[in-house]
């Protein structure tokens, strides 16, 4: 019900094109391919490096990554659009990427496609469709949303942190079992999985795309972040047994909440960065301005020794 599709409408520029194209890919099905190498991660349990797969084949974050593209002065309108297509799109890519990486029972879970996908359009795409109509049709849906943004912000948070509670309260014994070691591993390698996104979306985006710098800065935060929630709302469609839940769940909130860090570590030098060139963007508007407005006068005005200009000479 808070979503403005006029917010969106302005990412659809041409210009913004190359960069949209990328992060939709680069979301969808550039980091998933990194499940491939995490799945085979030698950390016990072993539905931890599961947890990790299916980590890596979520969509982008809901709220997050839109939050820290404005904090880093990037294009928010951009990274609206990129959450909302790629979470879309995810409820029809997702299934077939976890047959491909975990298969039917080949690793902690097994993975029955139609039954995901069927799952995942009930829980995510049929609540959107309704709360969008309610938006376009109903003015007193909107008039509420409107009026009610922050409560309703916060309840959308408050029900997500609560999936993400019940899944691990329900693995609460086995997870206080497990050793110090296994347990950093698994953070180390959740960690490194944000690291590697960042500094390859880096790369692409840099020096193969080169969109303006707030476009770059969206595509490449939005590009590197995975959304916990529908990770674990995935993890609770394969895995009915509620202790193993809790251990496929675990790197995936690990995992976000490492996101947020250095995310908030980054925030302040990439709005520095954006700031800084700004500045040097108004710099130069304006001494351009100036210079264009001073030309007119010192046309066929006389030279130092009271002659004639070149210009008037050739009049």
């Amino acid at each position: 019900m808070q979503l403005d599709t006029k917010d969106m409408r302005r990412a659809l520029s041409p210009a913004n094109a190359p960069a949209l194209l990328y992060g939709l890919g680069a979301i969808l099905l550039i980091t998933p391919c990194l499940g491939f190498l995490l799945r085979e991660l030698p950390l016990e349990p072993k539905e931890f490096a599961t947890g990790l797969a299916v980590f890596a084949v979520a969509p982008t974050t809901l709220g997050v990554g839109v939050a820290l593209t404005a904090a880093c002065r990037g294009n928010e309108a951009l990274a609206l659009l990129l959450t909302v297509a790629t979470n879309a799109a995810a409820v029809f890519t997702m299934p077939g990427e976890l047959q491909l990486l975990l298969g039917a029972g080949g690793g902690a879970v097994n993975v029955n496609v139609y039954d995901l996908l069927t799952k995942l359009a009930a829980t995510v795409l049929v609540p959107f469709g309704i709360g969008k109509a309610a938006r376009e049709y109903l003015p007193a849906a909107l008039a509420f949303a409107k009026a009610n943004r922050t409560p309703l912000s916060l309840l959308s948070t408050a029900c997500l942190a609560f999936v993400v509670w019940q899944t691990l309260s329900s693995a609460r014994d086995l997870l206080l079992q497990q050793q110090p070691l296994p347990l950093l591993a698994m953070v180390g390698a959740a960690l490194g999985m944000h690291l590697l996104y960042l500094g390859g979306n880096y790369l692409v985006v840099r020096h193969l795309i080169k969109p303006p710098l707030r476009e770059a800065i969206a595509v490449g935060i939005m590009a590197s972040q995975k959304s916990a929630p529908v990770a674990v709302t995935v993890i609770s469609y394969l895995s009915s047994n509620p202790a193993q839940q809790g251990l496929l769940a675990l790197p995936a909130v690990v995992g976000q909440m490492g996101q947020i860090f250095i995310g908030a570590a980054l925030a302040r030098q990439l709005a520095a960065v954006v700031a800084r060139q700004e500045a040097a963007e108004a710099a130069a508007k304006s001494a351009g301005g100036a210079a264009a407005g001073q030309g007119p006068e010192h046309k066929g005005q006389p030279g130092p020794a009271g002659g004639e200009t070149k210009t008037d000479k050739q009049e």
